[in-house]
């Protein structure tokens, strides 16, 4: 075991209330952190460079037997997401065939749209990964963003139609969509019992912390953002940070999704650190 825990943290606004008393407050425990985009940590955490960490949901599904889930912590959204938006010169309905941009920092995200798109409007895009904006996105028809970028782009209002993949997945489905999940590596957990447990007890009291200071978390990242405290604290309201029944629902359900659209070879189970797996 290196001499710390390699500890994956998402770059986005969306996981400041999970990680800012773990970071600024607490000092020292015992762990490394590494930031980096939803695709970043994704790959890290496969290579064995992570030991424990925020993955996607579709990471999860792609490699169950490499994780265990870290029970009552997720990113997810009970209706709109407020940043994981897909931005369009024209209605929905006409995109088939059309060239759609998904940004390469998307994993859940990405997968969710092929869903909603072919389900809802019964159309099948143009994939084409790589950047969202400036000239990544021109000739585009239409445009995925999340994270901080999403937030940006909404505030510019520069695309006639939007679409919120939290808010569509809900009307499809009635159930909460999981972005992110929390997740160990198998093989450091079965190495390393105590000190994932003693990590994953510190995220929980840190997301506790950080769902009571709300409004001052909101004041203190607005500014970075160009966005107002309110515009902030609203998009943090809109977000779940727990993992149970209606999650678990929510998670099988687009696994069957993405399994009848042959983007799974075949169902994964949903394995939890401290039981279940």
């Amino acid at each position: 075991m290196a001499d710390k825990v390699r500890l994956g943290r998402i770059q986005y606004l969306n996981v400041l209330p999970i990680y800012f008393a773990l970071e600024h407050l607490w000092g020292d425990n015992g762990f490394h952190l590494v930031a980096g985009t939803p695709a970043e940590l994704n790959a890290k955490m496969r290579r064995g460079d992570l030991d424990l960490g925020s993955i996607s949901s579709m990471e999860y599904a792609r490699g169950p037997q490499d994780y265990l889930l870290l029970p009552d912590l997720s990113i997810s959204s009970r209706g709109p997401a407020g940043s994981v938006l897909l931005f369009s010169r024209g209605p929905f309905p006409e995109l088939d065939g059309r060239a759609v941009r998904v940004s390469s920092a998307s994993a859940s995200g990405a997968a969710l749209l092929k869903v909603l798109l072919a389900e809802l409007f019964k159309v099948q895009p143009d994939y084409q990964q790589g950047p969202v904006t400036g000239e990544g996105a021109a000739g585009m028809a239409a445009t995925l963003a999340i994270g901080d970028e999403a937030l940006r782009l909404k505030a510019a209002g520069l695309w006639p139609y939007q679409l919120d993949l939290g808010a569509a997945w809900q009307e499809l489905t009635g159930l909460p969509f999981v972005f992110g999940v929390w997740a160990v590596r198998r093989d450091f957990a079965d190495a390393h019992l105590e000190a994932a447990a003693d990590l994953h007890r510190l995220l929980l009291r840190s997301k506790t912390w950080g769902l009571s200071a709300l409004p001052f978390l909101s004041r203190l990242a607005g500014g970075k953002l160009g966005l107002s405290a309110a515009q902030v604290l609203d998009y943090f309201q809109q977000l779940d940070y727990s993992l149970g029944p209606d999650h678990e629902k929510g998670l099988i359900t687009f696994f069957q999704y993405l399994q009848d659209l042959g983007e799974l070879k075949e169902m994964p189970a949903l394995a939890y650190f401290g039981g279940g797996g």
